[in-house]
């Protein structure tokens, strides 16, 4: 009986910690905004390489657990080649519920198939797109994780061989799957335990699915690194491709976080990742500063695809929105705002690529 009590306790308190604030603390300027859904972002490629399909080329790198592709785009002049340029990759929706970060993504890989053959904007626009498409690859997993997309969670939705693990417990954090440093948390399990306590939305890991309190965050590991589809769809892509640089797009906070995530230490190519950084945060006006100075993470997926690839890959935490439910924040911006932004921030991206070895 006092199980029962217990247990009944423990799920009130998981419920209530997943509660989302009242509709009328909510973003006016960005609750109405329509999202793409996995259906519709599908289409949108379907239609996107009919219409371009010199420089446009999308496949699905596997399969979810609910059965969704996991897209890829590519963009380049010679698309249906892997020439001896620099690729640079642009992911969102690695957490199904930061719904701008899949925004941004979308709305730049259809800017930059647009604008490269027809002045939309200006010439002088066209031309650096085109200097981009024809002188770089260009990748894009618009939804990581499409089934947390459609669900509107954050993790996965694969489910735990755990009590409740298929409806209350289910799903892996992705951006705690991969390989690299993923053990850390084995070694030092207090230096995350306490991130999560004593800082305000620190999201640190967890060992265990049903330790995904307080406050819903949903950061369970996994029980190995790559244990999941998506995670082990993008590690096959990578492995296979020479990615230079990139950026993951989450919600939010108006922050650039470059490695390490796991450790206090500077990277070893530390002025490289500043120089990024910096000039993305005067398109930008974000915050920038080294991951683990927010809050420490073992198996992310900027440690991984530095550590392991070498790659300049770092985070950007856009503004955030009404669907974060961050009812003490204001000075919310509009989301096609946002995504204008931060089509030049890829931009900027896309030719340092060219620069950096």
């Amino acid at each position: 009986m006092r199980f029962k009590i217990i247990l009944t306790g423990f799920i009130l308190i998981l419920l209530l910690s997943n509660y989302s604030v009242s509709a009328d603390t909510k973003n006016k300027a960005n609750q109405d905004y329509d999202y793409y859904s996995y259906t519709e972002l599908t289409n949108l490629l379907f239609q996107l390489q009919q219409d371009f399909p010199d420089i446009f080329s999308y496949e699905s790198i596997g399969k979810t657990y609910e059965g969704r592709d996991i897209w890829l785009v590519k963009i380049s002049d010679n698309v249906v080649a892997d020439e001896d340029e620099p690729g640079v990759l642009f992911t969102g929706g690695i957490h199904g519920n930061e719904k701008p970060g899949f925004e941004v993504v979308i709305y730049s890989l259809k800017a930059i198939a647009e604008n490269y053959s027809s002045i939309n904007v200006n010439e002088s626009f066209s031309n650096r797109i085109r200097n981009i498409v024809n002188n770089t690859e260009l990748y894009f997993i618009p939804m990581v994780n499409p089934d947390g997309v459609e669900a509107e969670t954050r993790k996965n939705r694969e489910p735990n061989d755990c009590i409740f693990g298929s409806t209350l417990f289910r799903g892996v954090d992705l951006n705690r799957n991969f390989g690299y440093k993923w053990e850390d948390f084995n070694e030092h399990p207090l230096k995350y335990t306490l991130g999560t306590i004593f800082k305000i939305g620190g999201r640190a890991n967890v060992m265990f699915p049903f330790l995904d309190i307080p406050f819903g965050k949903g950061v369970y590991r996994g029980p190995y690194p790559f244990s999941e589809n998506e995670t082990r769809a993008i590690k096959e892509f990578v492995e296979n491709h020479s990615i230079i640089t990139g950026i993951g797009y989450h919600t939010s906070g108006r922050k650039i976080g470059y490695p390490w995530a796991w450790t206090k230490e500077d990277p070893s190519d530390a002025p490289t990742f500043l120089s990024l950084v910096e000039n993305v945060s005067k398109i930008n006006d974000y915050t920038f500063f080294q991951s683990s100075d927010w809050y420490f993470i073992s198996g992310c997926f900027n440690d991984w695809m530095y550590g392991e690839h070498g790659a300049y890959y770092f985070t950007i935490e856009l503004d955030p929105t009404e669907a974060d439910g961050l009812w003490f924040q204001h000075d919310f911006k509009p989301v096609p705002e946002i995504c204008e932004t931060h089509l030049l921030v890829n931009l900027y991206i896309a030719e340092r690529a060219m620069t950096l070895e």
